[in-house]
């Protein structure tokens, strides 16, 4: 249920999974840190806040020091999610009452771990308990209620946080634009996102639901990152909510999209300004973009000029730093670094080190996107009463080209 209501569309939630498993992976490393604040426990069951790296963005909380079996006893319960959360809880303090955190719960090197599905504030005082009387395990019934409060470390002064990119970048976007990535110049808190962006038609209205509200929010893994997705129940056509309510872009019309100030930053800082994009709309896109129409610009042998790309369409941001690369004749990719510019229209690629005559070719995966989710594999606007039915053999496309001397 979204902050207005509303379910989200069943649309897009495989992105959801994938996110948050990436996100998941950055949250405990080797050599975990305990806080100063329960370093000196004794031994025995205790709680402990485990930093596992220098930003306290990156902790767990862990329950150390139960018996054997008392452990095993935990292993074999397959408690719920629920039980797991009566039993070992983690709250955040609020001004009115402490909100419960979400995590997930495991079992590892005889510690019972909750870990965080978003990373701790910084400087935020945080309370985990212990109580085995919430669970009947016959193995946990000698095991006293436990309880830590720690706060987490308050990261040092920095400017404030502020939008560094909103993409695309044009003035013109067409009716099916399915997505904006938002960029910070710093790390973000998330679970604000939705009730911190709008959309505004040109007379000033707001556009009702425009927005897919996912109940997991869309980050990068550094939180500067922030997918915002249109829902595209009102995107295809043939879907109810397109019916109910018209697409959120009508081809022909003005609209700004804005950011609040109040979204807060790591540190719990609104941003230093609010942000708006004014951009007008241009018929749907429902053409797949076509590596035969791109022009490659090559560079010369011996220096370390880039390959440049320029496409006949505006594509996806964040996948062309990703989903493309440039490998030699034997097959190794080659390392460099990639920029995009030109309203994401020119991809550049320049060498870690100089380039050597021979042949190469640039490869692209199938995935990669324009503004409106067609692919190089297929359309994103498939109709309902007459779906696509080619299949899609390759995995990517490959592109010759030579680099030669410098005449």
């Amino acid at each position: 249920m979204n902050a207005r209501g509303e379910k989200p569309s069943w649309m897009l939630l495989l992105f959801v999974a994938g996110v948050a498993t990436a996100a998941h992976g950055l949250l405990v490393s080797p050599g975990p840190r305990v806080s100063a604040s329960d370093a000196d426990k004794p031994a025995g069951p205790r709680l402990r806040h485990v930093l596992a790296d220098e930003s306290s963005e990156l902790s767990r909380v862990e329950l150390a020091g139960l018996p054997a079996e008392a452990i095993e006893a935990l292993r074999n319960a397959k408690l719920s999610s629920d039980q797991w959360r009566r039993l070992f809880s983690v709250t955040i303090d609020g001004r009115k009452s402490p909100l419960s955190m979400l995590g997930d719960y495991s079992i590892a090197e005889g510690n019972v771990r909750f870990l965080p599905r978003f990373p701790l504030k910084a400087g935020a005082q945080y309370r985990a308990t212990f109580d085995s009387s919430q669970v009947d395990i016959a193995g946990l019934a000698d095991v006293s209620p436990l309880e830590l409060e720690f706060k987490t470390p308050a990261l040092p002064e920095a400017p404030p946080t502020r939008i560094a990119a909103v993409y695309p970048t044009g003035d013109v976007q067409p009716e099916n634009l399915l997505k904006f990535y938002i960029h910070f110049s710093a790390p973000m808190t998330s679970g604000q996102a939705y009730r911190n962006v709008r959309l505004l038609d040109s007379e000033g209205r707001e556009v009702v639901f425009p927005f897919l509200e996912l109940g997991e929010e869309l980050w990068d893994p550094s939180f500067q990152r922030f997918t915002l997705f249109f829902d595209p129940g009102r995107i295809k056509r043939g879907l109810k909510p397109r019916e109910l309510f018209g697409p959120a872009l009508i081809e022909g019309g003005k609209y700004t999209f804005e950011v609040e100030a109040a979204w807060e930053d790591a540190r719990g800082r609104p941003l230093k300004e609010s942000f708006k994009k004014t951009f007008k709309v241009a018929a749907p896109d429902d053409r797949q973009p076509d590596h035969r129409r791109w022009k490659l610009l090559t560079p010369a042998a011996g220096t370390t000029q880039p390959l440049a790309v320029i496409f006949e369409e505006p594509l996806d941001h964040a996948m062309l730093q990703r989903v493309l690369k440039v490998v030699d004749a034997g097959d190794a990719k080659i390392a460099g670094t990639i920029e995009v510019d030109r309203g994401e229209t020119r991809w550049q690629f320049r060498p870690d080190h100089s380039w050597q005559p021979g042949r190469y070719r640039l490869i692209a995966d199938n995935t990669l996107e324009d503004r409106a989710g067609n692919s190089l594999g297929r359309p994103f606007e498939v109709d309902i009463q007459h779906p696509i039915t080619r299949k899609v053999e390759k995995t990517h496309v490959a592109m010759p080209f030579d680099v030669r001397p410098a005449e």
